[in-house]
């Protein structure tokens, strides 16, 4: 009998229309609803390693389909397989030791569907007096999915439901209601069906409705007559078909949150440093009721931030990437210092500006890139707002650095950025190049925490010099220390309160490059010792030393290319990074419109005797080293008409478009009188031309660069 007991599990299964389907999976549950054991049936059987003993016990069988690879890892449970289609048939082991299931119904399987999960989380912060948005990175976002009544209905206990009842009839009939705030509830625990799990002489009534995502809406009038109904069939029947409307009552009687909804977590995502977060879910049954929580490492400990009551702050039939935007409120929660530990002699150039990493800048003195039929050299720019790489660099550049907790050290303790001109401004190599220190002051930015007397917290921003030292060309900047509280710079007073950097990263320069020839340029990074008279001088590392960003992430650091490096035999001299200057301003100037020998000129009317006259449109726009790109367009009268086929357009200042020719820098065109006016016989129009820069400092477009001109003209035939 033992052995009986402990043998594995024959299951045959047979389809109500005799015929086996295929694609199914056998999954055996435990008391606890835990997966004991999937297992794929073929050709209507399966076998079961599973002793008999454990399936004799209380034990639960469902058959559904299989999983897809992609939601290996998910937690399966019993309600899982049912929202998947999935059959819960009634079994029983015989003395063979086997399960028949005669009459399988045909199981409908569920379309996949990716939902694309998005939101951001940021704080208010009181920094040097005013109140400032921050986002809350390096954040542990909990994503769940909400499971409504439908699944569970036969389990709630029938007093449960009917307490509910009483107090919606009394909400009805009386529906003035206060409520207190409250904390937040905490973790949701599973409840014993049967039994509350919040004492309710605690809670009830201390729901708080501000700040919630639902509204307490008026319910119709048939919800309301099923409600007060005298029998409770109907009562019931009426909660369970309109329960989607009751989600905002449940918040002021938080003691039933447990017996209606499932709260099952299906990812944990970490927000960025911009407080964004997101997940790619797989969905069954088009069910996207979502809920988050979040946690925050404090002290090296994950603490719950924002736990907020289920029923309020779901996010009922969820509308795939729309944003779910979370204020933290937590004052344990301090400003975004997001980056994690750079371990290791390391030193990491972040970008110019807040977006132009090292790999997006061209580096190749040959690259070229095609621009509207024409060659472009674009050795130096970045592709930061054009894809084409075709972003020179002007205006005041920041070099922004990240040191390891390796730095500094004993032999490196300083550094400093060069610069060289390389070619000019129209690519030709320059002679004799010298290569100069790049000046100025550099500090870097940290917090000072302190609290007022009403436990608010409060941030007050401080700052360390980290130089120049020295003098002349004989200059290094001091590296920081990744530990504020052993940096030399940060007074004494100021480490026996809480202080954090404002970030890891720091400006580690600043020029304008208005300063500099226009040209290409190379900037490079040194690390440096100073001996015992004061001098600086330059040490050879190995490569891995110099790290970028990521091309793809650029809140990744990998090591820098061999191209990016000066190599001596074998170690790094410094990283070198070229850069294209050019701070060159746009040029934009409508001409006056030709008819014949005439030209609108001051008072813009030409008269015309013919439909088919020609017309002739003229502008310039330009840019002496082609860095820019244009947009024309002329209004008719009050713009109600269009000018059919347009005379409308954009591109590039470099060569001719489609619909206007550039010849000695002009760029004009041809066309009849009656495409222009179209159904007027006699029209005015307004020309507006706008020439956008390309140039960049790193982080936005200089539309200072720019330049614009407007005309008008009118076409009369009298």
């Amino acid at each position: 009998m033992a052995k009986k007991a402990n043998a594995p599990i024959k299951v045959n299964v047979k389809s109500v229309d005799g015929v086996p389907q295929k694609g199914l999976q056998f999954y055996l549950f435990g008391s606890k609803d835990e997966l004991l054991e999937s297992v794929p049936i073929k050709d209507g059987k399966a076998v079961l390693k599973t002793a008999a003993k454990t399936v004799r016990g209380k034990s639960r069988v469902l058959i559904g389909p299989s999983l897809p690879k992609e939601f290996k890892g998910r937690q399966m449970s019993p309600l899982l397989i049912k929202k998947m289609g999935g059959y819960e048939p009634s079994i029983r082991v015989d003395l063979k030791n086997e399960i028949n299931i005669t009459r399988l119904p045909k199981i409908i399987f569920p379309n996949w569907d990716w939902c694309l999960i998005t939101g951001a989380l940021s704080k208010s912060f009181n920094i040097d007096g005013e109140d400032q948005v921050l986002p809350v990175c390096d954040a542990r976002v909990h994503i769940c999915e909400i499971d409504r009544i439908r699944w569970w209905w036969p389990l709630i206990p029938r007093p449960v439901i009917t307490d509910l009842a009483d107090k919606l009839k009394e909400f009805i009939l009386k529906p003035k209601v206060e409520i207190p705030p409250i904390p937040d509830p905490g973790p949701v625990i599973e409840p014993i069906p049967g039994r509350p799990i919040f004492p309710r002489n605690r809670l009830e009534g201390l729901a708080s409705m501000a700040g919630a995502k639902d509204e307490l809406v008026e319910l119709p009038e048939f919800v309301k007559k099923g409600i007060l109904s005298s029998s409770t069939a109907t009562v019931h029947n009426t909660i369970y078909k309109n329960f989607h409307l009751l989600h905002p009552y449940l918040c002021l009687w938080p003691w039933f949150w447990p017996y209606f909804y499932r709260c099952t977590e299906i990812a944990t995502a970490y927000s960025d440093c911009n407080g964004n977060f997101d997940f790619n879910y797989l969905n069954f049954t088009n069910d996207k009721d979502i809920y988050i929580w979040v946690e925050v490492n404090i002290n090296g400990e994950w603490v719950t931030v924002y736990r907020p009551p289920i029923p309020c702050y779901t996010y009922w039939d969820y509308d795939c990437g729309t944003d779910i935007n979370i204020n933290i409120t937590d004052p344990r929660v301090f400003p975004c210092d997001c980056e994690r530990q750079l371990e290791g002699e390391l030193v990491w150039f972040r970008s110019i500006g807040q977006h132009a990493t090292a790999l997006h800048i061209q580096q190749n003195d040959a690259s070229i890139v095609p621009v509207q039929g024409v060659n472009l050299r674009n050795v130096g720019c970045t592709d930061i707002h054009h894809s084409n790489q075709i972003n020179p660099f002007g205006s005041t550049l920041y070099f922004k650095l990240l040191f390891g907790d390796g730095l500094p050290k004993t032999g490196i303790t300083h550094y400093r950025w060069t610069r060289t001109q390389l070619k000019n401004a129209t690519l030709n190599n320059v002679l004799a190049a010298t290569t100069t220190v790049v000046k100025g002051a550099v500090n870097k930015h940290y917090f000072v925490i302190t609290t007022d007397t009403n436990g608010h917290m409060h941030f007050e921003t401080k700052s360390v010099t980290l130089g120049a030292e020295g003098s002349g060309e004989n200059i290094g900047y001091r590296i920081p220390h990744w530990d504020i509280y052993n940096d030399p710079g940060v007074p004494a007073a100021h480490k026996a309160l809480t202080i954090q950097w404002t970030s890891p990263d720091f400006w580690s320069a600043a020029m304008n490059s208005k300063d500099l020839a226009d040209g290409l340029w190379r900037f490079d990074l040194e690390l440096l010792r100073r001996d015992s008279a004061g001098v600086f001088h330059v040490v050879d590392v190995p490569k891995q030393v110099f790290q970028v960003s990521d091309y793809n992430n650029s809140g990744n650091s990998v090591n820098a290319p061999d191209n990016y490096l000066n190599i001596q035999a074998g170690n790094a001299r410094n990283l070198e990074v070229k850069v294209r200057i050019d701070n060159n301003h746009c040029d934009a100037d409508i001409q006056d419109v030709e008819l014949g020998s005439s030209l609108s000129g001051r008072c813009g009317f030409l008269r015309y005797n013919d439909l088919n006259d020609p017309v002739k449109i003229s502008f310039i726009a330009s840019h002496v080293n082609n860095f820019a790109t244009f947009g024309f367009s002329v209004v008719k009268g009050n713009n109600t008409e269009a000018i059919t086929p347009t005379v409308n357009e954009s591109g590039y200042v470099i060569s001719s478009t489609p619909l206007y020719s550039l010849s000695g820098g002009v760029f004009s065109n041809t066309f009849p009188v009656s495409r222009l006016v179209g159904t007027c016989p006699q029209a005015a129009f307004a020309e507006r031309l706008r020439v956008y820069a390309l140039a960049t400092n790193g982080t936005e477009r200089l539309d200072q660069y720019d330049a614009a001109d407007t005309n008008a003209f009118a076409l009369s035939n009298t």
